[in-house]
């Protein structure tokens, strides 16, 4: 089965089809350079690109206004107000714990037969990277999530007092590099934060909030304020990570909110 937006297909009455595609890696685009006198190619890396989804669907319904409401009800779900195809959470049965980013990547023809419909429904994760289902300060004992997460249950626990220079420790669940996205209150002079080769510093400041988000940015007092810091941002290793964090007068609160990603 899968789940659109957390609803399962069966809310419309669909169902897959026992045998579909769900690709464990997307395509990849290589940079290479043939160069002059020089055997084969120089790379220059590859890069993962969008992960396409083909889920062949069909329902049951021998009404054919009834067929056709199903229908509607359904193509409205896959877009906005505006008619464009809108982003939605796609995950599957089998993997409960994860999800994709994906949207409708091409239009589609249902076939019908006396009592049957069936189509293919194209999706596209142009983020092709599956996402675990909560943020790390969700997840704590009680949380409602999938036995067979493979997770340290003490990641939640984050507020921390920060009143001198000092480390910790954040963990990496996922298997992908992250960016260090997390918010600090409070006051501080040459506030400087280190981790894995980078460092990250702020102006002086007082009784401010930051919030260093996973999309590179940063916001001061809720605007977006990039010339706040140096511009560097911090990364997250799989496992676990040192944050340093250096400067006087310090009073800061810190917390971090971490989507976990995988392959």
């Amino acid at each position: 089965m899968i789940l659109l937006d957390g609803i399962p297909i069966s809310h419309w009455g669909l169902q897959i089809q026992k045998e579909h595609d769900h690709p464990a890696v997307s395509d990849l685009r290589s940079r290479t350079m043939a160069i002059p006198g020089m055997d084969g190619e120089w790379d220059f890396g590859s890069e993962s690109g969008p992960k396409p989804f083909n889920f062949p669907l069909g329902f049951i319904e021998y009404d054919m206004y009834e067929k056709q409401r199903r229908l509607n009800e359904f193509v409205a779900f896959l877009f906005d107000h505006y008619g464009k195809p809108r982003e939605m959470k796609l995950s599957f049965e089998y993997e409960p714990d994860k999800y994709y980013f994906v949207k409708l990547s091409n239009g589609f023809t249902p076939r019908r037969i006396f009592g049957f419909a069936f189509f293919d429904l194209p999706l596209i994760a142009y983020k092709p990277n599956k996402r675990f289902i909560v943020p790390s300060d969700k997840i704590v004992m009680d949380s409602d999530i999938p036995i067979m997460s493979d997770l340290l249950w003490d990641t939640g626990f984050s507020n921390r007092k920060i009143t001198g220079p000092q480390s910790f420790e954040i963990i990496n669940n996922g298997w992908i590099v992250i960016p260090f996205s997390f918010r600090m209150e409070g006051s501080g002079n040459d506030v400087v934060f280190k981790a894995n080769g980078k460092t990250m510093t702020f102006q002086s400041f007082i009784n401010k909030t930051y919030e260093v988000t996973e999309n590179y940015t940063v916001k001061v007092d809720g605007v977006t304020n990039l010339t706040s810091t140096n511009g560097v941002f911090l990364e997250l290793f799989p496992g676990v990570n040192k944050i340093t964090v250096e400067g006087s007068n310090l009073d800061l609160t810190i917390s971090e909110s971490l989507t976990y990603q995988y392959k």
